[in-house]
């Protein structure tokens, strides 16, 4: 489909940057904000489309052109996605990896009239990769542009995000999502909507099999928390920590994601919020009743401390020891 009528949202968003293409004043460092899956990464490549298309007429960018075709095939030569290596126990960018960039940008675009590199995820930099892209990223070379694309702004190097002009992405309404979705042909449309909270990549990821894993999680979770016992805490715990770091980390990631849905149900319920939320609503006025406030704010930085643990490679056993005992002492027993 050509121009942007593929993205779903972010509307103001998008009017925002086309209006700075429009305009010849695109910033010199974009980091983009937001929730996993609600489609920054499909926006910053759009941008490079936007920004270098080769069609006079609108729709802009057209879809059609050499450049825009080149672009959404990822072969175009002056757009350089810097993502983890594959094949890493712990996704990383590496050093070697953002000085290779620095090294290809240092040269005259080939073709583009304006080159954009796209960091994704930028969390993945650790601090030295991060250290050594900050020249670069305060002076790029002439004609280039960086994206850089994140969850969590707060887990980058403060000197990282000063240099860039913060763009924010929300979460979608649910029912967007799931008319999306039953558009497409996909089923469970409401309950995948509602479970990657507005995020429609994350909607889309989501089948029939991940949806029953993740709802056999949640049970065990709330099994396990609202015992007020510390061995059933642990036996889960080691059974989702089980195997090597890879076997692992997406279970503990479905974890978090489970937890931030309590939290996040647990917030519109108390604050009346005209919002659905995503889990039965009786388990969400008990959870209101438990953790609203302050239990909110709790949870929500263990939440953060957890992920910021795992990307420093922390053990998954210790990260979820903490995490779920924090949830049994806030939730107690509901």
């Amino acid at each position: 489909m050509s121009g942007v009528v593929d993205i779903l949202g972010h509307a103001q968003v998008i009017e925002h940057l086309w209006s700075r293409v429009r305009d010849d004043a695109l910033h010199h460092a974009y980091l983009f904000e937001g929730p996993e899956g609600i489609g920054k990464r499909m926006i910053a490549l759009r941008l490079a489309q936007a920004a270098n298309c080769e069609s006079p007429e609108p729709p802009c960018p057209c879809g059609q052109c050499k450049t825009c075709r080149a672009i959404a095939a990822g072969n175009h030569p002056d757009v350089v996605l810097l993502e983890p290596e594959p094949g890493r126990a712990t996704p990383i960018i590496t050093v070697a990896q953002i000085r290779e960039m620095i090294r290809k940008t240092g040269y005259h675009r080939y073709a583009a009239r304006r080159r954009f590199v796209i960091v994704d995820p930028a969390e993945a930099m650790p601090p030295a990769a991060a250290n050594a892209l900050l020249k670069t990223l305060e002076e790029p070379p002439d004609g280039t542009g960086f994206v850089l694309i994140a969850s969590r702004g707060a887990s980058l190097l403060p000197t990282i995000v000063s240099r860039c002009q913060p763009v924010r992405f929300a979460a979608l309404d649910v029912p967007t999502v799931a008319a999306w979705l039953e558009a497409r042909g996909e089923s469970d449309a409401l309950a995948r909507a509602r479970l990657s909270m507005g995020c429609p990549g994350l909607a889309l990821s989501l089948t029939a099999e991940s949806l029953e894993a993740r709802q056999a999680l949640r049970d065990k979770v709330f099994r396990a928390v609202g015992r007020g016992e510390l061995d059933p805490i642990f036996e889960l715990s080691r059974e989702i920590c089980s195997g090597g770091r890879p076997d692992w980390a997406p279970r503990v990631e479905l974890l978090m994601q489970i937890i931030e849905a309590l939290v996040r149900d647990a917030s519109v319920w108390a604050s009346g919020a005209e919002v659905e939320v995503l889990d039965e609503p009786r388990l969400a006025e008990r959870a209101a009743g438990a953790l609203w406030p302050h239990g909110v704010t709790r949870m929500s930085r263990a939440l953060d401390d957890a992920r910021a643990a795992l990307e420093l490679n922390a053990a998954g056993r210790t990260v979820v020891d903490a995490l779920l005992v924090r949830l049994s002492t806030e939730l107690g027993k509901i």
